[in-house]
């Protein structure tokens, strides 16, 4: 007899309160508190919602729309977040810096231009780095793509299944590297 299984999709949801508001009016290189203490559980509605900072639906993640303003610190922070991620995973190497400049150069110009669904901004960064030269990496553009969304959606709040450790502590640990003037 075969059995067939089916792969669950991963369990997210979107919390809202007091940091979104403060997200909303905070200069563009806001300290983002803890994940720990973002976690509320609180599903937001897409449709209803007083606030669509960030929202799910059944028709995908919607992520916050940022300002030209932020372009600047977004890139940097996105980028530093993906090398560092490379880094923790790997070895570190000088790709790294280039290949997280870019996902998060693709993925802030995206954001600007008014996508804000992640799988639509998942497949805009893998499109971009198709041609990137992973040869003196371990990854490729899809899991680069997908780390972006998840580094994305773990800053906004939302919780992510499957993440480790070292997922949860990145942030902090990238916070204390800017701190210290090494990143």
């Amino acid at each position: 007899m075969a059995t067939t299984s089916t792969l669950a999709a991963p369990s997210i949801r979107a919390t809202h309160g007091s940091r979104a508001a403060a997200a909303a009016t905070a200069p563009a290189r806001a300290v983002v508190p803890p994940l720990a203490r973002r976690r509320r559980g609180v599903a937001a509605r897409a449709d209803g919602d007083d606030d669509v900072s960030t929202r799910n639906s059944d028709q995908g993640i919607y992520m916050r729309q940022i300002t030209r303003d932020e372009r600047d610190a977004e890139i940097a922070w996105l980028a530093g977040m993906l090398k560092l991620w490379l880094d923790d995973e790997w070895s570190i190497q000088e790709p790294h810096r280039d290949l997280g400049m870019r996902a998060a150069e693709k993925c802030t110009e995206m954001r600007l231009e008014g996508c804000e669904e992640m799988g639509s901004l998942v497949m805009g960064v893998a499109q971009e780095l198709i041609d990137f030269d992973f040869s003196d990496t371990f990854v490729n553009a899809f899991e680069v793509a997908n780390k972006c969304s998840e580094i994305l959606m773990m800053r906004e709040g939302y919780e992510v299944c499957c993440i480790n450790k070292d997922d949860e502590t990145r942030q902090e640990r990238y916070d204390a590297l800017v701190a210290a003037g090494e990143a």
